[in-house]
């Protein structure tokens, strides 16, 4: 499966060699941790275990945090 995902300002496809992928997934192949980095689904925030497809808008953003 393939998914077009949108990081950093630049669009990327993602190539999984299994059938249903997780936003988890994505996060893990882009090298990033769910605990700094998080998966937007069309338009919504995605759960680490939720599936996402090939025709979803897939947005992946780094967490800023501050002081």
């Amino acid at each position: 499966m393939e998914i077009k995902i949108k990081y950093r300002g630049k669009e990327q496809i993602l190539k999984f060699d299994k059938e249903t992928v997780k936003a988890v997934d994505i996060l893990k192949k882009l090298g990033l941790s769910p605990e700094y980095a998080f998966v937007v689904k069309n338009g919504e925030l995605a759960q680490e275990d939720e599936p996402v497809g090939e025709n979803d808008d897939i947005k992946v953003v780094n967490a800023i945090s501050g002081g």
